[in-house]
Order: structure tokens, then sequence, then C-alpha cells
């Protein structure tokens, strides 16, 4: 059964949460509950005699009351202890818990007190007794007493930040994240793991079942399916576009040779005009033909050596009477199909001796990467021309005259035939003139 993307991240988000309340449930049960800092009365009414400020208490001096006494818990038997040891009456003295504890055995006493009514003297002994027995500590209080200038002396503790209660808090967050973290990356890697195969199937062309590779929740099934319907969409359109052009260049090609046959007859510079223009449109069906079957030709992929290859082209460019060298030393061998690097160093290299005049070659293995570079002395190109004149059809106003003018297919060819050999073609403009080809492929391992 396949799962939806919404209901496995809602899976995990439930696992999530229980696992965290597990944890903290752990965490409480292992850790018992931290006993609260306590002081006595004794210890109050120290700080407040000390001539410096005791450790563990904060102590100033204001105009007013900071607050009233709440009649209830522990602080009105704070308050008379306070009063009592101070030698001051209960008037002058105010308390407030910062967290309300009962006493024991003074709900009566809190209540006759919050009624209004007034304490008996035995009942006010009682409460003082009960403050000062030994042993006898209250949760944290702040105080305040009136001076005999009228000014109010308050003491108040300090709270260290990392209390019992936040140490507790704190290890349960740690466990818990220490629990969670790795569940949490594992189940990110489970959902995210049918996309990046998705990502991977993108990637490659030539992969048309993508649905079963992918796998997954629906979404990412769904997905799949729709690239690979795309792509055969594509694939037929890309199929009959290249029969039509096909077709249509193979079919040029008739009645070019009655062309040919009946400007045998004619003499002169008619005859030798209808000639060049006749071979340029058999130049031009011929990468016509070589462009639209180019993912068809059969690749047959073998170490070859870029050197030997370019020594070729040289001898043929010379046999033309072109001006062409070639600097190269040992062997560069890469994996390509011999006859299509052929094609696409003899393009590059025809254009070189086309516009610039005369081509300088040099190939080079570095760093296991091997570069051929093709320079001319031509006027170069400007920086919108570098990318545009690898674009099929594309031809330069300086290219377009009867004697050089193209397809302008020859580029667009060599750079299909070089990223198929897992490569790349770069022109660049030379610092002394003229144009620069640079073709880099992954060298073999010799």
């Amino acid at each position: 059964m396949r799962w939806s993307l919404r209901l496995q991240v809602a899976v995990f988000t439930v696992l999530g949460i229980l696992v965290c309340f597990s944890v903290s449930f752990v965490v409480a049960l292992w850790f018992p509950t931290p006993e609260p800092r306590r002081v006595s009365v004794t210890e109050a009414v120290q700080a407040l005699e000390a001539p410096e400020v005791l450790p563990g208490w904060r102590r100033s001096v204001v105009d007013a009351p900071p607050f009233q006494t709440a009649a209830q818990g522990q602080d009105i038997v704070i308050r008379a202890g306070l009063a009592s040891q101070l030698g001051l009456s209960q008037d002058r003295v105010r308390v407030r818990s910062l967290r309300q504890s009962r006493p024991p055995s003074t709900s009566a006493l809190a209540a006759q007190a919050s009624a209004g009514g007034v304490l008996s003297e035995r009942a006010a002994q009682f409460l003082v007794r009960l403050a000062l027995s030994p042993g006898t500590r209250f949760g944290l209080f702040s105080t305040a007493v009136q001076q005999r200038d009228g000014s109010w002396l308050y003491l108040q503790p300090k709270t260290a930040f990392v209390t019992p209660e936040r140490l507790r808090m704190l290890t349960a967050l740690a466990v818990a994240a220490a629990v969670i973290i790795p569940l949490a990356l594992w189940g990110c890697s489970i959902l995210t793991a049918p996309f990046r195969r998705l990502e991977q199937a993108a990637a490659d062309d030539a992969r048309l079942d993508s649905a079963k590779w992918v796998r997954g929740p629906v979404e990412a099934q769904g997905a799949a399916k729709a690239m690979d319907a795309m792509r055969h969409r594509l694939l037929d359109h890309l199929r009959s576009r290249t029969a039509m052009m096909a077709a249509i260049a193979h079919d040029l090609r008739t009645p070019l040779t009655g062309l040919r046959l009946r400007v045998e007859g004619l003499t002169g510079a008619p005859r030798d005009e209808a000639v060049a223009d006749i071979a340029r449109m058999e130049r031009m069906i011929a990468q016509l033909l070589t462009y639209v079957r180019g993912e068809e030709v059969v690749w047959t992929t073998e170490p070859v050596d870029l050197a030997d290859v370019l020594k070729d082209c040289v001898s043929r460019q010379r046999l033309l009477g072109h001006d062409v060298s070639l600097t190269a030393t040992g062997e560069h061998l890469v994996l390509a199909d011999r006859d299509q690097i052929d094609r696409a160093l003899s393009n590059l290299i025809d254009n070189a001796v086309i516009h610039g005049g005369r081509a300088q070659i040099a190939v080079v293995t570095q760093d296991g990467v091997v570069t051929c570079t093709i320079d001319d002395d031509g006027p170069g190109l400007t920086p919108d021309q570098i990318e545009a004149v690898f674009t099929p059809f594309h031809r330069l106003d300086v290219s377009r005259n009867r004697n050089t003018g193209g397809a302008g297919l020859g580029l667009a060819i060599a750079k299909a035939i070089v990223t198929r050999a897992e490569g790349e073609i770069e022109l660049l403009n030379r610092t002394d003139g003229g144009l620069r080809a640079k073709v880099r492929i992954t060298g073999l391992k010799q």
C-alpha cells in the first residue's frame, strides 16, 4: 500500500510528539522532584541586620512599602516571627511569599486574620513560636521593614538562573532531543528519498520508466508519471520533426543532381558560379542531415587519441592549401567515437580557417583533462555572439556570402558531439586578436 506524503508526515509528527512525552515522563519518574530552596526567619533577620549584604540576598532602601502582606498561608507566620525578632510591631513589617505554601496548623489563624479579626495574645505567641522553632524553614519570601526615619528596608532573595526545577526540565529536553533528532533525520531521509530519485531520473534523459524507479508516496509517483508522459510527448515531437527534416533534405538531393547535370552544358563563368552554388547547397544539406540524425547515429565508444585525430584533420586542410599548424606530443586519449570527434574538430578548424585565415592547434593533457585549443586571426566575437553561434541555424553577418556561407550548423554539431563525449566547448577572444576555440574532454588514465 502506498501512503500519501501528507499521511507520512502526519504519522512522523505524531510519533515525534509521543516520543517527547514518553521521554519527559521517564525523566520525571527517574529524577525525583527537587526540593525548593527554603530559608528561616533567623536567616532573614541576619540579612536585614548585617552591615554588608549577605550572599544570596538583595537589599535596598525605598521610600514607601513595596507591597502589602497577604493575610494567608506562611506570610502571617513569617511576619509574626520577624516582628518578634526585630522588636517591632507587625504593622511595620511586610512579607510576601514568592511561592505560596501553607504552614501546618495555621489555617484557622489565617482565616481569622483575613476576616479582619484581632489575634489574641496567646494566638500571636503561638505564631511566633511556630516561626522561630528550631528547624522551621519557609519557602522563599521578600520582606520590607520600616526604619525609624520612615523609609523601608527592602530585602529579597537572589534566585539562580539554573534552579533544580529548570535543570530537571533541561535534562528532559536534552534527552528528548537526543532521541528525536536521529529519528527525525531517519524519517526525513525516508520522505525525501523518492524525490532524490526523481531528481536523478529527471537528469537522465534516457530514462523513460521513472515511475517504476522512483516509487515512494503517491505524490512522487504522480510527478514521475507526468515526467514520463512529457518525455514521451517530446520524443514523439522530436522524432516527427527529425523525420520531416531528414526527408526534406534527402529529397532535395534529387533536383540538385538534375541541376548538376544541366550545368555541365554551360561554359565559362556562369558554369563555375552554378557549380559553386550547387556544391554549397550540397554542403548545407549534408550538415542538416548530420544535425537532425545526430542522436540516431550509433555511437561507438573507444579510446581515441586526439593528437592522432588532429593530425588527420590538419593533413586534409593542408591538401586544400590552408595554413594550419599543430603542436602535440605524446598520446592524449579520451573515450569517444573517433568519427564523431573527427567531425567536431574538423568543423572547428574549418570555422577558424574560413573566418580567421589560418588555424593554430595545440593539444595538452593536464590533471586528467585533455584540452585542445584552436586559434585563428579573425575579428573575434562580441560577448553576445559567443553563445549565440552555438544555436542551430544561427549565422553571423560576416559569413553570409557565396563563398563561406553555411547553414549555421557547424558549431552546433561540434558542440553536440563534444557534449555527448562528456566534454565542453568554449569560445574566447584572444588578447592579441582573433578567436580561440577550447575543447576539454576528460582523459583516460594511462
